[in-house]
């Protein structure tokens, strides 16, 4: 009797193992997504093709990149001085003269409270 009852949780969880991999083998032979509990099948998917970048002159790779953050914006608002400021690439050849300025995403605002 008490080996039955040391047998009955190894029988349980191979029916469980069985079960799950029989689910996951439907799932793989439909080409589909794997469905998650709460999560909406999609009927398309959406794809995004990556264009390469145009081919630069070889005068081009000696350039040194260099990120800066520039003042674009002030203003006050609610009772602070609100700075906003942009970062942008800056391209630069050996002799240091700038070849090419390229603003980025990247914001950063500082506040200062203004007391009256």
């Amino acid at each position: 009797m008490k080996s039955k009852l040391n047998i009955f949780p190894l029988f349980f969880l191979g029916m469980i193992l069985v079960l799950v991999s029989s689910i996951e083998a439907s799932t793989l032979q439909e080409d589909t997504e794997p469905y998650v509990i709460g999560q909406v099948k999609t009927l398309e998917i959406e794809s995004t093709i990556a264009e390469p970048k145009k081919q630069k002159d070889l005068s081009e790779e000696n350039l040194k990149f260099q990120l800066d953050q520039r003042l674009i914006k002030q203003e006050n608002v609610d009772g602070y001085h609100v700075e906003t400021y942009r970062e942008y690439e800056i391209y630069k050849d050996r002799k240091g003269d700038v070849k090419e300025v390229v603003p980025t995403s990247n914001y950063e605002y500082i506040r200062y409270k203004i007391y009256e």
